[in-house]
């Protein structure tokens, strides 16, 4: 399984699969150790009992690694892209070569979860096919993922392995991207309260959001940041979306959703998912949705733009 750093030409983007504790460890700690050796900088990002689990049995080699907390950074998963850019350029910058590990589709995380997990890992290949050379291992527990998950990791991984094994990936979809971001997203099962909106609504439409986050027995802290949300969102359609827009609001079991949908066509699927450039005309408004919120899903195609924040209850 081992692959030299000089051997590595560019983003090489790995699914691990295994199966308990045990497993995982065989999988990984190889994988670190020689990082270490080849003195590169070693970052995983781990659920917290996995985090404990691989530094106690990395001993004093815990100490040369970047442990990160991934449900902290990538409860939204949309998050977890930018994180790996900055640690990326800071230590290119530095002229130090990285890898990575990261599990974003752990167990117990909700099935819109585990939607934008797949998105992410495919959004992966796009975002660093062309930068620097570095390779980032993202395991997947097989016992206890849904299958679909597993089977969504076979397209979004070029290469994938066990403890025991690495091949290249022959279901991996490279043109999978524009598919799954313009894919309708689920239609709600619920009542929905609908309205429209136009450029001089954004204030009512913020009013709005904020009166329906309270009746759902949210957090002030929560009502505040959909607010936020609504008004960056309301504005984005406004100025990006033809002008006008459609809000929907409904509740799931377990949440509460504030959709945005309107007419425009976002044409980069990694917008709002790593700080926008200064000179930017776009993307700070879902940028900071995407950091704010508990869960957001975009979606775009030629028919039109939809926004999807989800906020747990």
């Amino acid at each position: 399984m081992s692959v030299l750093a000089d051997e590595i030409r560019g983003f090489e983007h790995e699914a691990l699969f295994y199966r308990g504790e045990e497993d995982f460890l065989a999988g990984l700690l190889p994988f670190v150790r020689e990082g270490l050796d080849l003195d590169e900088v070693v970052v995983v990002a781990e659920p917290r009992p996995r985090l404990r689990l691989l530094r106690d049995a990395l001993g004093d080699d815990a100490d040369a690694v970047q442990f990160i907390d991934m449900a902290e950074i990538g409860g939204n998963p949309a998050r977890i892209i930018g994180v790996w850019a900055a640690t990326l350029e800071k230590h290119t910058r530095a002229g130090r070569r990285i890898r990575g590990v990261g599990e974003p589709a752990f167990a117990g995380r909700r099935p819109a979860e585990f939607a934008e997990c797949e998105l992410h890992e495919l959004l992966l290949n796009r975002a660093f096919d062309d930068g620097p050379a570095w390779r980032l291992l993202c395991p997947y527990d097989e016992d206890r993922l849904p299958r679909t998950v597993i089977r969504g990791a076979l397209h979004t991984h070029p290469f994938r392995s066990t403890s025991v094994s690495r091949l290249t990936s022959g279901s991996y979809a490279a043109d999978g991207v524009a598919t799954a971001f313009g894919r309708p997203l689920p239609p709600p099962t619920e009542g929905v309260l609908r309205g429209t909106f136009g450029a001089h609504d954004v204030p009512a439409t913020r009013r709005t959001v904020a009166h329906y986050a309270r009746r759902c027995g949210l957090s002030e802290e929560q009502v505040e940041v959909l607010e936020l949300a609504a008004s960056e969102l309301a504005t984005n359609s406004v100025l990006h979306g033809g002008g006008t827009g459609t809000v929907a609001m409904w509740l799931e079991p377990g949440a509460a959703v504030v959709e945005f949908s309107d007419s425009g066509h976002v044409t980069d699927p990694l917008t709002g998912r790593t700080m926008p450039p200064l000179e930017s005309e776009g993307g700070r408004g879902v940028y900071l949705v995407n950091q704010l919120c508990d869960l957001v899903q975009l979606r775009s195609s030629e028919h039109g733009t939809t926004v999807r924040v989800i906020t747990w209850r």
